[in-house]
């Protein structure tokens, strides 16, 4: 009756390498449509197939000595028996082993897919931070010509007796930046 606890353990295994394959596809789905970072579930999944693994595959050896005859007590008759439950633990081992193998090609994928997402992120990042540059070195040349004619310099203020020479002083030397930084930004590829 040993043999039939047996079967019965070995073939209540089925249902749960069905479950364990289910999600193992689910995950796999989730990766390859970019669902977010999968890594923890497929961490936690192989985790599962390990215990599983552990669970199962001390079964093979025993089980393979008795199917040879290596216990005497087993009759020919029941050495039969034996043999359909070794064999399903052998399907069982398989099945585990190709499910290990398949959970760490999918964290490979995984980390692949999630490098990828990375690497978009930090190219608009630097296409964001290329343009806040140019703006900045365009208000830089604007905002120093406004502090110099805010201040109160006495060559200043006796040398501006008009709107003309503000504007020759004071806008022209703004579009002369302007024109400065045009020129740059076209030399640099920038524009």
């Amino acid at each position: 009756m040993v043999w039939a606890v047996l079967d019965k353990v070995v073939d209540d295994y089925e249902p749960v390498v069905e479950g364990l394959t289910t999600d193992i596809e689910d995950a796999e789905v989730r990766v390859f449509e970019g669902e977010g970072d999968q890594t923890e579930r497929i961490y936690l999944l192989k985790r599962e197939v390990i215990e599983f693994y552990r669970a199962v595959h001390p079964l093979l050896g025993p089980l393979a000595a008795i199917e040879r005859g290596a216990d005497p007590r087993v009759t020919a008759e029941i050495q039969n028996y034996f043999r359909d439950v070794n064999d399903h633990a052998k399907l069982v081992h398989d099945e585990i082993s190709s499910q290990r193998e398949l959970l760490t090609s999918i964290l490979q994928a995984n980390l692949a897919a999630l490098s990828v997402r990375q690497n978009d992120i930090s190219v608009r990042q630097n296409e964001t931070t290329k343009q806040l540059t140019i703006i900045a070195t365009v208000f830089l040349p604007l905002t120093f010509v406004t502090g110099f004619f805010g201040m109160n310099f006495g060559w200043l203020v006796g040398h501006i007796s008009s709107f003309l020479v503000f504007a020759i002083y004071g806008l022209g030397s703004i579009l002369l930046s302007c024109l400065a930084l045009y020129a740059w930004f076209r030399r640099s590829n920038y524009l």
